[in-house]
Formats: structure tokens, sequence, C-alpha cells
């Protein structure tokens, strides 16, 4: 066969270096999970792990090329992804090429298909203890999203960059008959790939480095909403107050989401979900008027959180971490009763629940407890309510409230304005009956925008809190406060002045006593004196003895 004349100097490098290309994977080794009984069997987990969602992160098949930015082995090499905290998951149906948890190409059909990622990515998590791995559906993952992005940009950075990287790289994606304007035209789609992926991780870059288990995912989605979505790039402002991830079970039951309560319709989160974890969202003007899209799978999302409506809160498995102490389980509820703990955290079922809405639907009342009173860092709630946007197009959407002639707005306003304009035009887009509307809003209500100052001050108030639920499995979700600031539950029941200043987090290894993770070890140093770090406040608990403070720990273990 004849070569091609090829001009370019990379490109006949790339042809020159045409050879069978190792894959560099390491295999997911038969590694002996413990699975705790949630109600669900293993096929709903891999469809919760694997069922796409609308996420576009980078091209699937880019993806399963690349190579790591110092090393010619793939990014995708399960011990690299596993670095930072993505659990690693043997091939099966929903997942053919054995991607982690939460790892999914988005359409199979498609030439060009996107990988992206699932809730589980963030909503699952393991625990190691005495040489078992327990895993926890739906529970508090360590993963560093930020470490992962910048890893990402800097690996298409170094691939553009590294001829020999290039190459490898092309013909992976390319195929053993690819031509020189494949490589050519594949270098330029890459260049642009690059600049989404710098931009991303440019405006999701905190003020303080976050580590395992924190991110501060509201603020980036309030920047890929109001700016992003908007074409309004001023409304961006650098993430500032990261929190933990939070478990899930339950989370279609109760009455209010995320950490300061600010989303009460599931549908709201779910979307907002999707583009936080890569997906996008945009909003045109047009002669009809607003036109709002994402890339959200909604019959997929639907798919999902029905499976996470069965989902059920880990119980302590006394086989694998000990048999809970009977006498001080009887003290623990006690104490628990005593302190107070209840009229917060409502004890075991039945819990309280809403009253019923207009659709008969009631929801387990979940209590949100001010600032002020519980003590803890406020910087989270307070930024949420402080920061300010451009409404750019979506001024005609405030007609009839007191923004709508503003130049700027409390970008919680428009930032829950408009998702839950997206969220609409997404449902009626699927041409949904009206009476199907409410089961596609989870028979919930949706934001409605302050039309006086007293309602936009009564809103605001309502936000400036941090929501206390039932603590159904809380001992697998460490670390614990909304901004992951105290390591073990024995740590929030000591007085916020004996609490550790700072600590280590990545370490698997579970406390069992303590209950939370061991702190000896980790790679990312938790300081509780940066802004929006702090682990004061929520002394609640904390002026008992140290025989009370053990047996209530007990007791919370059988939450």
């Amino acid at each position: 066969m004849t070569k091609p004349h090829i001009q370019h100097p990379v490109t006949r490098l790339c042809f020159a270096l045409a050879i069978t290309l190792c894959t560099s994977l390491i295999p997911v080794q038969a590694q002996t999970l413990t699975y705790l009984d949630q109600g669900w069997d293993d096929d709903t987990r891999q469809q919760f792990y694997y069922t796409p969602q609308g996420s576009e992160l980078i091209r699937y098949s880019w993806f399963m090329a690349l190579e790591q930015p110092d090393c010619a082995c793939l990014f995708r090499d399960n011990d690299y992804l596993a670095s930072f905290k993505f659990l690693p998951n043997a091939p099966n149906k929903y997942n053919p090429d054995g991607l982690p948890v939460g790892f999914v190409g988005e359409d199979r059909q498609a030439k060009d298909r996107w990988l992206g990622m699932t809730c589980a990515a963030c909503h699952t998590t393991q625990l190691e203890f005495g040489g078992k791995t327990v895993r926890v559906d739906g529970g508090t993952t360590l993963a560093d999203m930020i470490a992962f992005q910048r890893a990402l940009v800097d690996a298409v950075s170094a691939t553009l960059r590294q001829d020999e990287k290039f190459c490898r790289f092309g013909w992976r994606v390319l195929g053993p008959t690819a031509t020189v304007e494949q490589f050519v035209e594949l270098r330029t789609e890459l260049k642009e790939g690059l600049a989404g992926l710098a931009d991303w991780a440019a405006h999701s870059r905190p003020a303080n480095a976050t580590g395992f288990g924190n991110w501060d995912a509201v603020n980036i989605l309030m920047n890929k909403i109001n700016a992003d979505a908007l074409n309004e790039p001023a409304n961006n402002r650098t993430p500032q107050v990261p929190v933990s991830f939070p478990s899930i079970w339950q989370s279609n039951e109760m009455d209010r989401i995320l950490w300061n309560a600010s989303v009460h319709n599931l549908t709201l989160r779910e979307i907002g979900e999707v583009v936080i974890v890569f997906g996008n969202a945009k909003v045109t003007a047009t002669d009809q008027g607003l036109h709002m899209t994402s890339s959200a799978d909604l019959p997929g999302l639907q798919k999902i959180y029905d499976a996470v409506g069965e989902l059920e809160p880990p119980r302590w498995p006394e086989d694998v971490m000990g048999i809970l102490d009977a006498k001080k389980l009887e003290l623990g509820a006690k104490i628990y009763e005593r302190e107070g703990c209840a009229a917060c955290h409502a004890n075991k079922p039945p819990y309280p629940m809403t009253k019923p809405n207009q659709w008969g639907k009631e929801f387990i009342k979940v209590y949100p407890t001010s600032i002020a009173q519980v003590g803890t860092d406020p910087d989270y709630a307070m930024y949420f309510v402080q920061r300010t946007a451009k409404p750019g197009i979506m001024l005609p959407a405030f007609k009839g409230t007191p923004f709508e002639k503003a130049e700027n707005m409390p970008a919680a306003v428009l930032f829950l304005g408009t998702l839950a304009g997206i969220t609409m035009s997404e449902i009626k887009a699927m041409g949904v009956a009206e009476d199907e509307i409410p089961y596609w809003l989870g028979y919930r209500d949706m934001p409605t925008l302050p039309k006086t100052e007293a309602e936009l001050n009564a809103l605001v108030q309502s936000l400036l809190v941090y929501k206390a639920a039932p603590l159904a499995g809380v001992w697998a979700s460490a670390p614990y406060l909304h901004n992951a600031s105290v390591p073990t539950l024995y740590d929030l029941l000591l007085p916020a002045d004996q609490r550790p200043k700072s600590f280590t987090l990545g370490n698997r290894e579970y406390d069992a006593s303590k209950v939370g993770y061991r702190t000896d070890g980790g790679g990312y140093t938790f300081d509780t004196t940066l802004k929006g770090f702090s682990n004061v406040g929520h002394e609640y608990g904390t002026k008992i003895t140290k025989e009370e403070r053990w047996a209530l720990v007990e007791y919370l273990k059988s939450m």
C-alpha cells in the first residue's frame, strides 16, 4: 500500500507511530464487596450506577483513548480514577467497558457519544473495616471533583502539547485506517474541547482548596445557570463554601432538599444535578418568548429516582462492625430524648409529616434550623443569598416583581426562577399532557417568584437556614455538619473548642468506635480555620458525661 504524502511534521510522526498500542489498563480485581440490605437487587443497583441522565463531560471515545498527564497510561485506568476516590466496578451489561460507578456513555447509538456522570458518582461510597469492604448505596462520596476536573484538563492539554501523546491518542480514537485529514480535524476538535473543559474548571476553582468529600456544588451550579445558560459571564462568582455530599436515601420523601433547604421540588434538583455534573442548559430569546433547554434526560432521571425511592437507609452491619451494646442503646435513647435531639432530628419512624398538598401528597417534615440558632458556619447560607446577578434575557420573566427593571438582582432568585423555567420547558418538550405534569414534578409545587419586597425578605429569611433531617443511616454519612468539618459523630458531640482543628480525609478505613473515617492518612487536610470551613456550632448534646457520650454514639449507630 502506498503511504499518503504527509506534510505536517506531527502528522508524519503519527503515521510513523502507527503501531499496536498498549491499553495500559489495570483490570478490576475480583474485589469482595459486602452489600448492605437497602432494598435493591443487583440489577437495580447497576441501573442506578449507569443509567444515562444527560451529562456531557467529554467525548466517550476521547476519554477511553486519553492518557494521564504525566505518563502514557490511560486516564481511565482503574487505579488512577480510584485515586480521586471514584469506585471501580466490574464490566456488566450496563457497564460494558468496566468504568467506575457513575461514569456512563450517554447514547450507545450515537457516533460521537458523550461520557457523562450519574448521581451515583457522588452518592455511593465504600467503607473498609476489619479487612472487609462495605458498599453503601446512596451514601456520601469521598470523591475529589475539583482534582478530577483539573487532571482531565491537564491530560487534554498534554495531549495537544506533546506530539507523541497526540499520535497515540489519535490512533486510538480514529482507528488503523485514519487519514491525514482526520488527524487534522481531530486536533482542531480537541482544542475546542479543551477550551470548554478549561472554562468549566476555571469557574469551578474554589477560593480555598477543597479535597476528598467536599465540593461547592450549588454555587458552581449557580454559575452554570446564571452565567453560562444566560450568556452573562459577569454573573460568574468564585466558589467559596464547599459542603459535604449528602446521602440521598429518603430524599424522595423529604419536603426540603439541599443543605440550605433552597429547593423543594425534586425535579428541579434532578435537572440541577445533571447540569452540575457536566451537563448543560441554555436560555435564548425568540419571537415566541424565551426558549429554555438542557441536556437533562428526564425519562432517565425518572428511572433513577424511582430507584432512589425504593432505597432504604443502611442499617448498622453488626456482622461486620460489631454487635450494638444493648445497655448503651437504652441509655443513649434516653439521652437523645433528654437533650432534645428529636426536636430537630425526628427519631425513628414514623416521622412527622407535612399536611397533604393539593395533590394529596405528604412528605417527611425537614426542620429548617436558622443559622443563628444552630451556630454552625454561616457562610454557605449567606453566600447563597448575598450573591447578585444580571437578569439579562430573563428580565421579562420578572415582570410584576420588584426586579422587572433591575440591572442586578439576588442571584438566588434568578437561579431558582431560571431553573424552574428550564424544568417546565423540558417537561412540555416531551409532549406531556397537562394532567400528567404533576407526576413529572413529583407532585410538588414549583418555586414562586417574590412579587413584593415583603415576599423577597421572607424568601431570604427562609434560605438563611440549614436543614435538619431524620438521622437514618447517619453512621454511614461521615464527615459531619453541612460543610464536612467534623470527622466523626463522637467529635460532633464534643464542645466546639475540643473538636479537631484540622484532620485528613481520604482514608476509607472506618472507625466503628467514634463513627466516621479514620483520619490518620488520606491525603487531604481539612483546615477548619478557613472561611466556610469552620467546625463551630451545633453544640447540642455536648454537655454530657463521657459515658453518656459513648452511649449516645451507640444509639446513633442504630438510627
